[in-house]
């Protein structure tokens, strides 16, 4: 089972990516195979909404989110979105992310959904119904409510408790659900 943490926080260590590192290192115990992009590190260009995909079935914009993310994306069986609230929502990274997915609908379908959100307190529970919002259009299974932390000051995050708490149980409700779909598939 492989799942793909895709990390929109433009800063490096933050309270984010401690959060995400932390679900996929729960998951990787478990014996899943895990891989973590971060946006920040990639040249994805956003979406200039041409439609030229309707007819070729791929996005015409030639950059990392064609030739790295989309690849991995479509292998995955679940897909984790960790981003901190910029502006009450997702960061910006994480939406140009989601505004190029476009071009693959239908293709994450039945996909699993994570979702870390980080904030100060205004914003956590609409970035997450972004995040969910984004993975219903893909008819993505959404089997958890997310994890929301407070966190804005360097590792701060780790003195939320209800999040680290929240934290393992996304993990282990993650993996329950990728396990159930997984002996469901090898019954088949």
């Amino acid at each position: 089972m492989k799942i793909v943490g895709i990390l929109g926080t433009p800063r490096r260590n933050s309270n984010t990516e401690i959060l995400l590192d932390g679900l996929l290192n729960m998951l990787e115990s478990k014996s899943c195979e895990v891989e973590k992009i971060c946006l920040r590190d990639l040249d994805i260009k956003p979406c200039t909404s041409c439609r030229a995909c309707l007819g070729s079935g791929w996005c015409v914009l030639d950059d990392d989110m064609t030739r790295i993310v989309a690849p991995e994306l479509l292998e995955a069986h679940a897909i984790v979105v960790a981003t901190p609230v910029h502006f009450d929502n997702v960061s910006a990274l994480t939406k140009i992310f989601m505004d190029r997915t476009w071009w693959l609908r239908g293709k994450l379908c039945n996909k699993v959904l994570g979702c870390i959100v980080v904030g100060r307190g205004y914003g956590l529970d609409t970035a997450l119904m972004s995040i969910r919002s984004w993975a219903l259009k893909h008819h993505m299974i959404v089997g958890d409510r997310g994890v929301a932390a407070r966190g804005f000051e360097y590792r701060e995050v780790l003195k939320d408790e209800r999040a680290m708490k929240d934290l393992i149980n996304h993990a282990k409700r993650l993996y329950e659900l990728l396990s159930l779909m997984h002996r469901g598939a090898e019954q088949a």
